[in-house]
């Protein structure tokens, strides 16, 4: 069937080295994507025309651009633009961390926009800060 290629040489052993590469680079981006997502739909969803202009612009590059041509744009751009050469696992961690931001950016948004503005209001009314509402309004389930 084919399997006996996997057992041949060292084939096993460096099939789980990349699958472990890959791991380290999907975690890692996660992680960066997560955080810097959770900010950046924090900013998004304030009524400023300005941030929501450049974040507007941002999100339509991440969704047009397929994320192959970001790896290349990122993997030889940078080194035809610096004169200095990134290796493939930093590239594909600014790729898959700038796709990722975007992603999860537009979802925070997305769920600090549905919430009734009557629970804004009511942290208003209570004395909240902006950090106490996102704290504890935004985050409350029912």
């Amino acid at each position: 069937m084919g399997f006996e290629v996997l057992l041949k040489g060292k084939n096993l052993i460096r099939l789980f080295e990349g699958l472990g590469a890959a791991l380290k680079i999907s975690l890692i981006s996660v992680i960066i994507s997560i955080f810097l997502g959770l900010i950046l739909g924090m900013l998004m969803s304030l009524k400023k025309p300005v941030i929501n202009a450049v974040t507007r612009v941002y999100l339509e590059i991440v969704r047009i651009m397929p994320q192959m041509v970001l790896l290349f744009i990122v993997f030889f751009g940078f080194t035809k633009m610096t004169g200095k050469n990134i290796s493939a696992e930093l590239s594909s961690v600014i790729v898959f961390s700038f796709w990722g931001t975007a992603e999860m950016a537009d979802l925070v948004r997305g769920c600090l926009l549905s919430i009734p503005a009557i629970q804004y209001e009511s942290s208003k009314a209570l004395g909240f800060s902006k950090l106490q509402t996102y704290i504890y309004i935004s985050s409350y389930r029912r």
